[in-house]
């Protein structure tokens, strides 16, 4: 029913319900604008705190990339160092073993002739061969040969060690038109995070064959 003026004009009756709904209406745009402006606001700073996150991890990946990628570097160093240094023991220990027995035998002969030349010579000098030495100090070169054999017995890593790198990861199409005209997000740079590099972490081998770490 429509109500009526003071002097029953419908006219004025229908301005009156017609201001009540204007109020009404404008009353709850005003609230819905409010939860509207908060809801934003929460949810940039929702947007901040992720942001920040997905910045680190770049820079931590790119850091992590960078050490593994001198680390790789140092083992190959230090392989080929050992590898090295091994062969030059084996050298030097057959070398040492080899002059061990020509000096036994240099000493066993002297021995022999000083033997021989008691009965004859006008002096001989004392002289005795240290055998129970030679044969300790032949133990000992044994020992240290068996020792340098168990250590290179374990199976030998590979020859190329494995290289971490990065690789662009698919994360889905582009912000949409109509995402890019809220006025929220063109104040505040909401992007979508396309403006920060997402990538995977991959393992390549000698091969070029790659194994997926994590997927980003």
């Amino acid at each position: 029913k429509v109500s009526k003026c003071p002097s029953g004009c419908r006219l004025q009756g229908l301005m009156s319900e017609m201001e009540n709904e204007v109020q009404t209406f404008c009353q709850k745009s005003s609230i819905y604008e409010i939860a509207m402006e908060k809801s934003m606001t929460e949810m940039t700073h929702v947007y901040n705190s992720n942001r920040r996150v997905m910045v680190n991890r770049y820079i931590s990946e790119l850091k992590f990339v960078e050490s593994a990628d001198k680390l790789a570097k140092n083992l190959r160093e230090l392989r080929r160092r050992s590898g090295f240094l091994a062969q030059k023991i084996k050298e030097l220990s057959s070398h040492v073993r080899k002059q061990v027995e020509e000096l036994y035998r240099t000493e066993v002969d002297i021995d022999m002739k000083l033997r021989t030349c008691q009965g004859s010579c006008r002096a001989a000098l004392p002289f005795s061969v240290d055998h129970h030495g030679y044969q300790s100090l032949q133990t000992d070169l044994r020992l240290m040969d068996k020792t340098m054999t168990q250590k290179t017995k374990p199976s030998t890593p590979p020859q190329n060690i494995p290289r971490v790198t990065l690789q662009p990861a698919n994360v889905g199409p582009p912000p949409s038109a109509e995402y890019k005209k809220i006025p929220t997000v063109q104040k505040e740079l909401l992007t979508q995070f396309e403006d920060i590099e997402q990538n995977r972490m991959v393992l390549v081998d000698q091969s070029d064959q790659v194994n997926t770490l994590r997927a980003a």
